[in-house]
């Protein structure tokens, strides 16, 4: 089980009406898409974490965790768009930099007027809407989703695929951490040569151990002679 899985589960708020989770989560998310106040945003992210750290009962390690990855890709990201880049002939670099870090040849590399605050401004707006969803999937299981989905009409298909997707996504890890596992115990990533090489092994069988489960998934499928849908 999916470490998600768990703590959707066991957390505090897993036997409140999910049709509220949901619409609380939806709504959120759409204001923090909609929103263009640095401090509002602030005030949001502050406000859901702490729902979800204090009332979900959701560990702060692991939650840090979650939030860790997507923040360092968001972050690199980001940087495209604080810093501006060109050649002088092409752009008016003295129109919109005023901070110029480096010329070299009549290429240029600056930070646009504003660019600072727009990074940080979508920066922030992201991260809402990041916490925002880990509410959703951290406090309400996949069944509950399923159900609400159900309730509101949503086509099949889109429950067909969100259910599959979700299962290879687990199937996925599954795979990855027993791959993980076998190769630290046979000391495959004790140094840097040695943990490129089990990378480059775990990708490979990672691929191949997800093919066949695929394969074994439709033959039992077959088996119970399926008929189209998984809900």
């Amino acid at each position: 089980m999916l470490i998600i899985d768990r703590f959707a589960y066991t957390n505090n708020f897993a036997e409140l009406n999910p049709y509220m989770k949901v619409l609380f989560s939806i709504t959120l998310i759409l204001v923090s898409i909609i929103n263009s106040n640095i401090y509002f945003a602030c005030v949001l992210i502050v406000g859901v974490i702490f729902v979800t750290l204090a009332g979900a009962r959701i560990p702060i390690k692991t939650y840090g965790k979650m939030l860790f990855a997507p923040v360092i890709y968001l972050s690199i990201s980001i940087l495209a768009i604080i810093f501006s880049f060109g050649f002088n002939e092409v752009n008016d670099v003295t129109k919109y930099v005023y901070i110029k870090t480096f010329d070299f040849m009549n290429f240029y590399i600056g930070i646009a007027e504003g660019a600072i605050e727009k990074g940080i401004f979508i920066s922030l707006r992201a991260v809402s809407a990041i916490t925002c969803m880990y509410f959703l999937i951290l406090t309400t299981s996949i069944n509950q989703q399923i159900k609400v989905m159900k309730k509101i009409k949503l086509p099949f298909v889109f429950i067909e695929l969100y259910v599959l997707t979700y299962r290879f996504i687990a199937i996925f890890f599954e795979e990855a951490i027993q791959i993980q596992t076998a190769q630290k115990m046979k000391f495959g990533y004790d140094n840097y040569t040695n943990s490129m090489n089990s990378l480059g092994i775990l990708s490979k069988t990672l691929f191949i151990r997800i093919m066949i489960r695929y394969k074994n998934m439709e033959s039992i499928l077959e088996i119970k002679h399926f008929d189209g849908n998984f809900i």
